[in-house]
């Protein structure tokens, strides 16, 4: 990637953000991050502003050389997507040239019973979030080309696991953590469970690198990204191994809990294909769940959070 590159990067300060805005440094990209306040985020020129304003910042946009639009709805009510939709639609409009790297997010294919899910599993969307995502990816698409400007890249992730400042904000890496060591008790509806759902998963290190490996793409595409995949037990087991303890699986049907120290997590598998990805730009992940999960505890127990 040529250090010549100038990105505009929303989002630069949060859960996911945080990695992309250092990856994207690291390689010598010049990065204009869009700040709610000032804030100093190292080796990036921030522009103060809000995603709800873009007039205000658009000038910007146009000067860069592309986007990585990162910042999402600060709520899952269908007004708070709205408003996220419609400041996706006009950032989209100030964007004049080179790539648009929008994320998704694999909850837009619902629960899907086909596993592992390629790019063009049929969407089915459940909740405000996941409709609002499916209408940004059909906006920046139908921009894509126009007027000048690039390709449009859509990256769909599962879960994103980081350790930065954000990790307690609403993550489920920190949920799971926080429920291993509360000593909750995870209920499952099968005693297969345990061992067949769960979720790709990709690191906070991973999702940057793959986020600034798509500004080297020239056409439009919808791409997974992940490092691996994680069965529940996996996840849980790998927290309880950093926590010393043992958490205890109930088997019960509908996976209803039952009191206050039983807890039900997600009785699904999304698996990401992701050979689509590795083709278009020699991405091989380097993070693992378990190093995930260690290094989230040790700076847990440096810095507890959580």
């Amino acid at each position: 990637m040529s250090g010549e590159m100038n990105v505009f990067l929303t989002g630069a300060t949060g859960y996911s953000g945080q990695a992309v805005a250092a990856e994207l440094v690291r390689r010598g990209v010049r990065v204009r991050a869009l700040v709610r306040r000032e804030v100093v985020i190292p080796g990036c020129e921030t522009v103060v502003g809000d995603i709800g304003d873009v007039r205000r910042f658009a000038s910007s946009v146009r000067g860069s050389s592309g986007v990585i639009h990162l910042a999402s709805a600060r709520g899952a009510t269908k007004e708070a997507v709205s408003a996220d939709v419609l400041a996706t639609r006009d950032l989209i409009a100030a964007w004049s040239t080179g790539p648009f790297v929008y994320p998704s997010h694999a909850t837009v294919y619902g629960i899907p019973e086909r596993q592992p899910l390629k790019e063009d599993h049929p969407f089915d969307p459940m909740l405000p979030y996941d409709h609002g995502k499916v209408a940004s990816e059909k906006d920046v698409q139908s921009a894509a080309a126009k007027d000048g400007r690039g390709p449009a890249i859509v990256i769909r992730p599962s879960l994103i696991f980081a350790t930065n400042d954000r990790r307690a904000d609403r993550q489920f890496f920190s949920w799971i953590y926080i429920l291993c060591r509360a000593g909750k008790k995870f209920v499952f509806d099968s005693e297969a469970g345990p061992d067949t759902y769960g979720a790709s998963f990709v690191g906070d290190e991973d999702y940057g690198r793959a986020m600034a490996d798509s500004l080297s793409l020239s056409t439009s595409g919808t791409y997974h990204v992940a490092s691996g995949f994680c069965t529940w037990r996996a996840l849980i087991g790998a927290f309880d191994k950093q926590l010393g303890r043992q958490s205890e699986f109930v088997v019960r049907p509908g996976a209803r809990p039952e009191s206050s120290e039983e807890i039900r997590i997600g009785q699904s598998r999304t698996e990401l294909d992701t050979t689509a990805f590795a083709a278009a730009t020699g991405f091989v992940p380097r993070q693992s769940m378990e190093e995930l999960v260690e290094r989230f505890v040790a700076e847990e127990r440096r810095n507890p959070l959580c």
